[in-house]
């Protein structure tokens, strides 16, 4: 018996739906990227237990649930990072700004490590072209000029955001195979529809960071590029926009203690805030404090 046309549109349609559906990127979710926030950011520590006070804790805790849907978490990826500037260190709310950035935290599509299998290697490479965020050469816009002659063009600084997200730079599966060449594809690649502010700029500074990466070291705290390439424009900006007021506190959280199991009494676990002072002096804010935290001690269970 012939279908009739209506029968015949309803099913390509339901079939359309469908196939639309399969296609559809599915948001990073917390259970199944085997971290549960309700469970993982309730018991904060501090790396300086002398820190604590009830409000910076709120503060890291609201940190880590922002951050954790936006996170791939596996039995080998484990250790991620959050940086916010705080303005007011009697407030324990945790305030989120984007600036001139695009409002990743609203996207419940993005994830800092999302990586991508490339097209004619297969290996894979991070979407953001590193798994760090904001970096220097991404999606910020800077267009603003003073005036519509072209001689007499005067660039407005950026408008940078607020926070951050990061997680070390993992070559975790074979899939991966050459972290360099895996590198390289990307950006050639991306080269024709780059999402970054400066395609060339951004590819020399991958190529850079993953050339000092210690595959074997990528869980604890060392140089994190984020600190080193976006902190002091971060908080120029901030202070730009509260008329010339530094914010009270920088805030670092990590899921993991930035340590390595026996190193807890040595220097590395002091690095991030001895890092950070240092930044915060060279961008005019040396009064901003600087609190780290984190919820889970870095030893042979973490790993």
């Amino acid at each position: 018996m012939e279908m009739s046309l209506a029968r015949v549109s309803l099913l390509l349609g339901l079939a359309s739906v469908q196939m639309a559906w399969a296609l559809v990127h599915t948001p990073s979710v917390e259970l199944a990227n085997n971290f549960n926030s309700a469970v993982d950011c309730k018991d904060i520590k501090f790396a300086d237990p002398s820190r604590h006070t009830a409000v910076r804790e709120s503060v890291l805790r609201a940190m880590c649930v922002k951050a954790a849907p936006h996170v791939d978490l596996d039995d080998k990826l484990k250790q991620f990072a959050v940086f916010l500037l705080h303005r007011d260190h009697f407030d324990n709310v945790a305030k989120w700004h984007s600036g001139d950035a695009k409002d990743v935290l609203a996207d419940p599509y993005w994830v800092v490590n999302e990586a991508q299998a490339l097209t004619s290697t297969k290996y894979h490479w991070y979407t953001h072209g590193l798994p760090m965020w904001p970096l220097p050469y991404q999606a910020l816009t800077n267009t603003t000029s003073s005036s519509k002659l072209p001689t007499l063009k005067k660039k407005k600084p950026a408008d940078w955001p607020n926070y951050g997200l990061a997680t070390p730079i993992y070559y975790a599966s074979n899939a991966w195979r050459n972290q360099v060449w895996s590198l390289e594809e990307f950006f050639q690649q991306e080269k024709k529809k780059s999402p970054f502010k400066s395609h060339k700029d951004f590819h020399k500074l991958a190529k850079d960071l993953v050339a000092g990466v210690d595959g074997l070291r990528v869980e604890s705290y060392s140089e994190w590029p984020f600190l080193k390439y976006s902190l002091v424009p971060m908080v120029k900006s901030m202070a730009k926009r509260n008329k010339g007021l530094c914010p009270d506190e920088l805030y670092v959280f990590t899921r993991l203690s930035p340590c390595y199991p026996g190193e807890a009494a040595h220097l590395t676990c002091a690095q991030a805030a001895l890092q950070a002072r240092t930044l915060l002096t060279q961008a005019s804010c040396r009064t901003t404090d600087v609190i780290v935290g984190y919820t889970q001690n870095y030893n042979n269970d973490a790993l």
